[in-house]
């Protein structure tokens, strides 16, 4: 049977007409989240009030056709060997369970079997032995009439053209044994009181179920709202699935509106090795007890603290949709029932002043007609009609809608054992020499060494290109590691305007810095996996040292990597990563959008179904892509490698010129005689 099948989506057509989202909300000009009528509404913007709209079926492409097939691959990494099975209507006979759903695991336990696997990495992509496979319909049997079970068969794979091509990653020893949740949840608890954080285990009764989360917030943060929070359906699972930078995300959004101290410092607290988790879930279930909508046990200090959540009111947003319609949500606020007692580390209160270029509460931003704050606005502006405030959907530029600028920074780095806490405040009259000028004429100045947090890499054994956000998983700007601040306002002394964007925003007036080598796998192991599953691996170098001392150029040198089908025409890429270890970690962290693009488009065209023998190891080619960037600085380099070739490309004006074509980097590097 053909692995090819008309769209059930459109029934082949490459279009479908459906019903507007207007109809939701019914034939009203406000409407509430939820609401749903079946009415057109006679203003709408998209379909007139007809109440239907057609559009190009987003599931085949508009093609009409979809792919019924899909692939499996499992790859060893240490020897490099690859092993495939594409499953088509007919082909193989599915493994379903009771629930007609066809698992990865047992498909993949032959395949690793075949390639000598023995344990899975979870790092590369998002791949698990409990994926789904296929899902099959409850009126598949596998004694049906052949006609009918391959045109079910082929349906259900269709349903998966999405994500036809599935990858799993492993090595020849078994992948080590997860944390026992007692003591992850213990290091998590001593890392809260590292970086003086609250470590939060919440429960909340959501749409029926009893869902758990575990966090970092600051004190004094007011309790999330209920769309902001997602979670497992029990403690251990929740522990299980949460990591240092997953529970660290969202802190920016939790704390903007935390009070802000200074961090003084306090002994360190102790912390047990194993927290009982049926203990502390037992405490937190019985402040659900009655309609508590939550509760939560917060550690601080070196204990826990506990407390149901109690209903404080109601917010409503108001948002428009494409239609016209304005929908309005309503959500529940929650607060503590008593708080805990305020953690011994904080120090004295951050002055702050409120922001001048918003309006807290509201969507008015200063308008683009006062280019400055004192700045008058236009009387005839279209945007603010003379108010100098104009409606924006975006957050205010100046203080990300904390409606406060803080006087003062806590700068917390860490490397997830040792930490340091700093107070950054600007002193009056500091030392600021101008350092180079923008196109504009606009000065740069540098600020003395406590403002350089590029001085904490030595003391933590790293690179300052190994500096990140700690709870954004991002480099720190240039800026921030050398110093560096563009005065744009020269009434203003320059460390104060760098504190002021800096901190503006910050959760508490808090910055967070991770000093730690980014947790990748090697560039070899990248390229043996690109070779073994016949990719093309394509790796971007550019040498800015031509640019060293000038505040306005990037420094040092950047980076990146990417998968590629193997014939692929390859494109100019801007190198934007520091360090080769961080381009590998992002490009590992979306392992699965790089294999989806190397899948063809056109359903006619099957997906790949890659084999490899073992082979030898690749050499790592940083020091010779480092010696032709070095050669050409200042410019792009491009090398692309596949199972037979190595291509170099030079990048001008936006277009990839070639260089050289040879077997191995190195051949290609002497070739050019560098």
């Amino acid at each position: 049977m053909t692995a090819v099948v008309d769209c059930d989506e459109c029934s082949g057509m490459g279009f479908l007409v459906r019903r507007c989202c207007c109809t939701d909300g019914g034939d009203r000009l406000v409407v509430d989240v939820g609401a749903y009528r079946d009415e057109a509404y006679a203003g709408c913007r998209v379909c007139g009030g007809d109440g239907s709209v057609a559009e190009v079926c987003y599931r085949c492409g508009q093609s009409g056709r979809r792919r019924a097939q899909l692939v499996v691959t499992v790859v060893n990494l240490d020897s490099g060997a690859a092993a495939s099975r594409r499953l088509v209507p007919g082909r193989v006979v599915p493994q379903v369970d009771a629930e007609r759903v066809w698992r990865a695991r047992e498909l993949v336990g032959e395949l690793a079997e075949t390639v000598g696997v023995r344990g899975l990495r979870p790092r590369w992509g998002r791949r698990r032995l409990d994926d789904i496979l296929v899902w099959y319909p409850t009126s598949w049997q596998p004694d049906l009439p052949q006609r009918r079970r391959l045109a079910l068969e082929a349906a259900a794979l269709a349903r998966q053209d999405f994500d036809p091509w599935r990858v799993y990653v492993g090595r020849s020893t078994e992948t080590p044994s997860p944390a026992v949740p007692g003591h992850e949840l213990a290091r998590l608890c001593g890392l809260a009181d590292l970086l003086h954080l609250d470590l939060v285990v919440e429960a909340r009764h959501r749409h029926g179920w009893l869902l758990w989360q575990v966090r970092y917030d600051l004190p004094g943060s007011p309790v999330p709202r209920e769309r902001h929070v997602a979670g497992a359906v029990d403690l251990a699972s929740a522990v299980a699935g949460t990591t240092v930078a997953s529970a660290l995300r969202g802190l920016d959004e939790r704390g903007r509106h935390a009070p802000a101290y200074t961090v003084r410092p306090v002994p360190t607290a102790d912390v047990p090795r194993v927290v009982d988790l049926d203990r502390l879930a037992r405490k937190v279930l019985a402040d659900l007890a009655g309609d508590a909508p939550g509760a939560q046990a917060i550690w601080r200090d070196g204990r826990w603290w506990h407390t149901p959540l109690h209903p404080a009111g109601r917010v409503e947003e108001l948002y428009e949709r494409e239609t016209g319609q304005i929908v309005q949500r309503v959500e529940q606020k929650l607060r503590r029932a008593t708080e805990p007692p305020d953690p011994v580390w904080w120090g004295e209160p951050i002055a702050q002043r409120p922001c001048p270029d918003c309006r807290p509460g509201t969507r008015l931003r200063r308008c683009d007609c006062r280019r400055t704050a004192a700045s008058r606005s236009d009387p005839h502006c279209p945007d603010c009609a003379g108010a100098g405030f104009a409606p924006s959907a975006l957050r205010c530029s100046t203080c990300r809608d904390s409606g406060r600028i803080p006087a003062a920074l806590t700068v917390t780095v860490t490397d997830l054992r040792r930490v340091s806490h700093e107070t950054w405040r600007p002193m009056p009259g500091e030392a600021a020499p101008v350092v180079g000028h923008q196109p504009n004429g606009t000065t740069v100045h540098q600020l003395p060494t406590r403002w350089r947090l590029a001085r904490h890499a030595t003391t933590f054994g790293v690179r300052p290109a190994d500096l990140s956000r700690l709870d954004e998983d991002w480099p720190l700007d240039q800026d921030l590691l050398d110093g560096t601040v563009t005065a744009f306002d020269p009434d203003v002394e320059p460390a104060r305007q760098h504190l002021e964007r800096l901190a503006a925003g910050l959760p508490g007036a808090r910055l967070f810095v991770l000093a730690a080598v980014p947790d990748a796998p090697s560039l070899t192991d990248l390229l043996r996996l690109a070779h073994a599953v016949d990719l093309t691996a394509v790796l971007t170098y550019c040498d800015h040292r031509l640019d060293v001392g000038d505040p306005t150029k990037i420094q040092g040198e950047r980076w990146h990597v990417g998968l590629a089908a193997r014939d692929a025409e390859i494109g100019p890429e801007l190198p934007l990563y520091a360090s080769v270890e961080l381009a590998v970690a992002r490009c590992v962290e979306h392992l699965d959008n790089h294999l989806l693009a190397t899948v063809p488009r056109d359903p006619e065209q099957p997906v790949p179904v890659p084999q490899a023998a073992p082979s030898p190891p690749p050499p790592d080619p940083t020091v010779l892509i480092r010696r032709l960037g070095n050669h050409y600085a200042g410019q792009p380099v491009t090398a692309s490698f596949n199972r037979g070739t190595c291509h170099l490309w030079l990048a001008e004006e936006g277009v990839l010129r070639p260089l050289a074509r040879a077997a191995t980097l190195r051949d290609a590097v002497e070739a050019l005689r560098l």
